[in-house]
């Protein structure tokens, strides 16, 4: 996941956290906080505040921006970066996981994904939404771990039966589909994965299916499937697993059985 970060020198550090102290004090939070969200004792706090040190001016209007966003999430965290650039490395960054670098394959996955999810969108599939969260994953082609695995960030936004919006996509996440999925790629010839609820009626449709045992395991050998089946087990909810080469083929896939069900 995408986070920002501020950077400075290092010898500026105590700077910036006295600049962030003065600048929390006088937004009328108390020195006890500003000491837990600095990780400093209250005395040290307490002296920040009082201190007449000349601080230099982009360190304080950095402290500034960052006061702001604390105000807002009432935390912080301070880690030390160690570079070999001999260029400056300071102010504003956005720090990303090395597998959510937008490569070329990296940007084909989210491409899909937001395709599939527009293909989707506003399409009334009530017979499929299961009572867990609906998501779609799709994998890298040399995919080893959900870290190779991009998914909608907390699912997709369901309302009135209908897909209407997502919170973005991620690396990383929806881990019980992207481990289904890495699995499951030893056995049949697939990319992408999209949950959705059970198929009471599976043999009327035009798609083959089979099943997954209880622990989530492949039953047989059976390589040309659409869809898996769970029965479901002690709090965990029958349901359905659409398969597909891409997000794309899935939610298409996803929209025929639709269909055929109605």
């Amino acid at each position: 996941m995408v986070e920002e970060a501020f950077f400075v020198k290092a010898e500026d550090t105590i700077f910036l956290k006295k600049a962030i102290a003065i600048n929390l004090y006088a937004k009328q939070i108390e020195q006890s906080k500003i000491s837990k969200i600095l990780n400093l004792t209250q005395p040290m706090v307490s002296n920040y505040c009082s201190s007449k040190e000349k601080i230099p001016k982009d360190i304080f209007n950095l402290a500034e921006k960052i006061s702001n966003i604390i105000t807002k999430m009432n935390s912080t965290n301070f880690f030390t970066c160690v570079t070999f650039t001999e260029n400056p490395f300071r102010g504003r960054y956005y720090i990303a996981e090395k597998n959510e670098i937008i490569n070329d394959e990296n940007s084909n996955i989210i491409n899909n994904l937001i395709e599939a999810f527009l293909l989707l969108k506003g399409k009334d599939i009530s017979g499929l939404i299961p009572e867990v969260k609906i998501n779609i994953a799709m994998a890298k082609q040399k995919a080893l771990n959900s870290e190779d695995v991009a998914a909608f960030l907390n699912g997709l936004i369901i309302a009135d039966d209908k897909v209407t919006n997502n919170n973005g996509i991620r690396f990383g996440k929806s881990k019980h589909l992207s481990s289904l999925l890495i699995y499951l790629r030893d056995y049949i010839k697939i990319n992408a994965i999209m949950n959705v609820a059970f198929i009471e009626n599976v043999e009327k449709i035009s798609f083959s299916y089979n099943h997954l045992s209880k622990d989530f395991k492949f039953e047989d050998g059976k390589k040309n499937v659409d869809i898996l089946l769970h029965k479901g087990d002690f709090g965990i909810e029958p349901c359905s697993y659409v398969l597909g080469k891409n997000a794309v083929d899935v939610v298409n896939k996803v929209i025929k059985i639709n269909e055929e069900l109605k």
